[in-house]
């Protein structure tokens, strides 16, 4: 790429790490999308003039199967909707949420005191581990 002085690094953050105050139950998954998001602005400033982008792309939920999510809807893209998006931003900003309805998400966030989404993240992650036990005691009782 910088023979060639033309080339994209797109890595892909979390809103774990940028957009929620904190992700309970998550902490290294959110440190590590973290600490991607911080490299990625570093090599960005580093590679900005030799006609490298980088760019850390930063989706909240993509239904996959990671995410347990089945199904797509206008907040959850799928994972070739997210994908299509992400491919239209490429050299616009070194740190983006390409799929715009997560965008109003994230602007919604913001505008909301730490507290009060931290409460509320917390209490979903515990229904998410809760659900999570109970089909692990499923399997184990088949």
């Amino acid at each position: 790429m910088l023979k060639r002085k033309k080339g994209a690094i797109v890595n892909i953050g979390s809103g774990a790490a940028i957009v929620i105050p904190s992700d309970p139950l998550y902490a290294v998954y959110a440190a590590t999308k973290a600490y991607i998001d911080q490299f990625s602005r570093c090599l960005y400033v580093e590679y900005k003039n030799s006609g490298i982008d980088v760019q850390c792309q930063v989706p909240l939920y993509v239904a996959t199967k990671m995410a347990s999510i089945k199904r797509s809807s206008f907040f959850v893209p799928s994972a070739t909707g997210y994908a299509k998006a992400g491919l239209r931003w490429l050299g616009h900003k070194p740190r983006c949420t390409p799929y715009w309805p997560l965008s109003i998400i994230w602007g919604l966030l913001y505008s909301l005191p730490e507290f009060a989404v931290d409460t509320w993240h917390l209490g979903f992650c515990l229904k998410i581990r809760k659900r999570g036990q109970l089909k692990d005691s499923r399997k184990k009782d088949t």
